[in-house]
């Protein structure tokens, strides 16, 4: 407890000394979300809620105001979790954690060796008869999950599904666990003839663990009733194992700099706007929506005075502009977004796109909300769901372009 109190001030006093400049200012809270000391700020060591405490402090130095007692909105949520040490070895090549391979969040715990079993394509493309059974062993194959899964699982203990590249993580399957074990390896790091696995994991599984939203609004000037919301995911996939943590710099740290920067701007007297504005920093969405979809089912002030809606999630590039889910569907406002950037020449394009469920906006948007998800288009910034993602790889190259095309976006609603 007392790390995690130290953690929290260091960080917020670097914060209060920074220049005060977007971008920098940006960075910082970056490299502050993606340090190792937040866990990945997933659900191993509090993670979460040592990210939900800095998002909160910096809520309380903007003098944000509050729906209750504090910034917090709890909730609870199912997810497994690999705290402990976890090691593979293929027959005696210790394998790296992250880099070479990722167990799905949906594994049980393991302990053991175990024979595999080929079952890839031949060179005419054929694979074996998917009626075989091979109890106790673990099967490798070069099909994904969900052409796998159309079949069976062979009556094996574990599958090992064969990557190309890097290899890539996610939680959202972790909200139950299965009985076989399930892991994603780099395809050069099983050679042909390989004879076993050697798998040491250990689960921990929480039917209601708690995590929270942060939430804080600036009153408006003219109309305190009426919402603008500003919205982003702070937490990221967090640990596998003790030594493995995923950083999550563009997903999303960078989206969640961005929200505490419009918060900063708006703060300041001068700035305060006509409308509230809320800004709401979800905690779950790795997890399948979890906290947009609690917060829409439990709203802290009338989902029908939101005005509209913007939520932000991988913010960390733009040289090829933005692009605006629901912006088919909210034609008047995307035009107008469209409008603001021609007239200023922000950034190079305001690309549109058609509804989507890929983020916190979708349940706002299934509730009857006008919103918009916002990401920055760019191949300098390709990292994703991997222990590459961290903050020297996020360039911001259009952050401070973006960040005056959404305040100018704000003042064209009246």
């Amino acid at each position: 407890m007392l790390k995690r109190i130290y953690t929290i001030l260091l960080y917020s006093f670097l914060l209060s000394v920074s220049s005060g400049q977007d971008v920098n200012f940006a960075r910082l809270v970056i490299d502050t979300l993606t340090s190792p000391s937040m866990h990945g700020r997933g659900y191993v060591n509090d993670g979460d809620k040592i990210a939900a405490d800095f998002i909160s402090n910096e809520f309380f130095k903007c003098g944000l105001f509050n729906f209750g007692e504090n910034y917090f909105q709890p909730f609870g949520i199912p997810i497994n979790t690999f705290p402990d040490t976890v090691e593979v070895y293929i027959d005696n090549n210790k394998l790296i954690p992250g880099c070479d391979y990722v167990i799905f969040s949906s594994s049980p715990s393991v302990s053991g060796t175990f024979d595999l079993e080929w079952f890839v394509a031949d060179t005419s493309g054929n694979y074996p008869d998917s009626s075989l059974q091979f109890p106790g062993k673990f099967i490798i194959t070069d099909k994904n999950q969900k052409e796998f899964e159309k079949e069976n699982s062979f009556g094996s203990a574990g599958i090992i599904f064969l990557q190309k590249d890097k290899v890539w993580w996610h939680v959202s399957n972790g909200k139950t666990v299965k009985n076989n074990f399930q892991l994603q390896v780099l395809k050069d790091k099983i050679p042909l003839g390989a004879k076993t696995i050697t798998i040491r994991a250990l689960n921990h599984y929480f039917e209601n663990y708690t995590t929270q939203n942060v939430i804080g609004f600036i009153p408006g000037r003219s109309y305190p009733d009426s919402f603008f919301v500003f919205t982003a995911h702070y937490d990221h996939l967090g640990q596998m194992g003790s030594e493995t943590f995923f950083p999550g710099a563009n997903d999303n740290a960078s989206g969640t700099a961005m929200l505490l920067d419009l918060a900063r701007y708006y703060s300041k007297p001068e700035n305060q706007p006509n409308v509230s504005i809320s800004f709401i920093a979800f905690s779950a969405e790795e997890v399948g929506l979890l906290g947009s979809d609690y917060y829409v089912n439990n709203p802290l002030f009338p989902l029908n005075k939101i005005q509209f809606l913007i939520n932000l999630d991988m913010v960390g590039s733009g040289s090829q502009g933005i692009k605006v889910v629901n912006g088919t569907v909210f034609k008047e406002e995307f035009d107008r977004l469209v409008m603001v950037n021609s007239d200023n020449e922000y950034i190079l394009k305001v690309s549109e796109r058609g509804e989507s469920s890929n983020s916190d906006h979708y349940p706002f948007y299934a509730a009857g909300v006008p919103s918009f998800f916002i990401y920055t288009l760019g191949d300098e910034c390709k990292e994703y769901h991997n222990i590459y993602d961290v903050s020297d790889n996020v360039p911001l190259t259009e952050y401070a372009d973006v960040f005056r095309l959404l305040v100018d976006f704000v003042a064209s609603f009246k």
